[in-house]
């Protein structure tokens, strides 16, 4: 009698006892990944879906593009709406085209911050049959999507366009509206609005800015002509100024320009110096190499620093790549410069440099004083396939570390070695339920 009493009690552990050691059983753990999201989209809750509509931007993510659509269609709610509109801006997707056009002919019953998004969707993909639309925007006495229908504008207009762009400018513009428009007018890169874009980078009397828009623009509408102008303008104290001409210069294949190039690698502000890295790696001048290299050796700021890093990288220049490798090797240089180091000869797949940033890589993956540098060389292995991580991908997979592990999956996401598939298996089959068990689950999945 008394065990019968008792018995309800006893029930009542084995289940306890059952949850904390079976959780595995779980109907959420025992779904896939795929079939976890679907059910989110169809009846979750709108902060639900937005949070995964995050994820699949993040991850851009294609799988669910109908049900997306079906989610559009009957949302209500602002947040939910422009956070598709920006989903599908990201993708490229373009459903969403008729709707967009509709809604751009008749902007203004609509929020704000959903006519804003469908025009930089419009300007996204390219949606040429928007600037009709969009220059009626701009011509209404509205001015709440003048900068926006004036930026999308410049990627989807035409000759006409940067015609009617350049007559707007001359109007009664705020200053804003006037560095809008010519910035929109250097995307459209187009004959009409030449004049109008030289007499403005020439004015002394005018806005900064607007000469720094206009001297790029000159350099991309017609280089040869625009150079001879550039390279009066370069002898500014204003270093804004000097900055945008050498990004009007960056399509200029003329030793005048490359001269100007190798001087700007030399200027007193950073910003230009900046500039000047980005245009070398772009027109591919390996003869600044040397100058280059100085500047990673040398340069005061570490953005300059680490911008030719990347350009050595880019080059595959023996010099730069041997100093690179050296600081890799280097227990005293930091371990910040060492993962800026890493992520250059990672992205160009330097013969050297890849195999000293996996010889770097497995020193960190035991070593729990360098935990930063592990997660950040990890990040880095996982953009690529290359079958020379695979050790890596084994070390960070066995770590006891958690995050680390994760990441070895996320490498192991991009390059699926046949070798460690047991180990993946491992993590899957594992009865604790975690993110990581979900992650490796989803991976066997694929």
């Amino acid at each position: 009698m008394r065990f019968i009493k008792k018995l309800p009690f006893f029930y009542l552990f084995v289940c306890l006892l059952f949850v904390q050691f079976f959780p595995a059983f779980s109907s959420d753990d025992a779904k896939s990944q795929h079939e976890n999201r679907k059910e989110t989209l169809l009846y979750g809750l709108e902060s639900d879906v937005i949070e995964l509509l995050d994820t699949f931007i993040k991850e851009k993510d294609r799988d669910f593009l109908s049900e997306i659509h079906d989610v559009f269609a009957s949302a209500k709610s602002t947040a939910l709406k422009d956070k598709i509109i920006l989903y599908y801006t990201e993708l490229k997707y373009e459903g969403l085209k008729d709707y967009a056009l509709g809604i751009l002919e008749d902007p203004y019953d609509e929020k704000k911050s959903t006519v804003i998004l469908l025009m930089k969707y419009a300007e996204k993909l390219q949606i040429a049959e928007a600037a009709p639309l969009l220059r009626s925007i701009i011509e209404s006495d509205n001015t709440d999507f003048f900068e926006s229908a004036v930026n999308a504008l410049g990627a989807v207009g035409s000759g006409d366009d940067a015609a009617f762009l350049a007559e707007l400018f001359s109007g009664d513009l705020s200053l804003i509206q006037k560095q809008t428009v010519v910035k929109a007018l250097g995307k459209l890169r187009a004959e009409e609005s030449w004049d109008m874009l030289v007499e403005a980078a020439e004015n002394e009397d005018e806005n900064t800015f607007v000469r720094m828009y206009a001297a790029e623009a000159i350099g991309n509408i017609r280089p040869e002509e625009a150079c001879d102008i550039l390279l009066r303008l370069f002898d500014s104290t204003d270093p804004n100024l000097r900055q945008y001409v050498v990004k009007g210069l960056a399509q200029n294949t003329s030793q005048a320009a490359h001269s100007l190039l190798f001087t700007a690698l030399k200027d007193n502000h950073y910003k230009v110096r900046l500039e000047a890295v980005a245009a070398v790696q772009e027109q591919k001048l390996t003869e600044a190499a040397p100058s280059l290299l100085y500047r990673a050796k040398n340069d005061s700021e570490s953005a300059v620093k680490y911008a030719c890093f990347e350009t050595l990288a880019f080059f595959g220049d023996k010099d730069g790549v041997d100093y690179m490798v050296g600081i890799l090797k280097d227990e005293k240089k930091g371990d910040t410069l060492k993962a800026k180091i890493a992520a250059s000869l990672l992205k160009y797949d330097v013969k050297d440099g890849t195999e000293a940033v996996v010889e770097l890589a497995l020193k960190t993956a035991g070593d729990d004083k360098k935990k930063n540098l592990r997660y950040a060389l990890g990040k880095e292995f996982a953009k690529y396939e290359n079958k020379a991580f695979e050790p890596v991908c084994e070390a960070y997979i066995k770590s006891s570390d958690a995050a680390t592990k994760g990441t070895g999956l996320d490498i192991y996401k991009k390059n699926p070695y046949p070798s460690l598939k047991a180990l993946v298996q491992e993590i899957a089959d594992d009865d604790k339920a975690s993110s990581i068990r979900s992650k490796a689950k989803s991976l066997l999945d694929l």
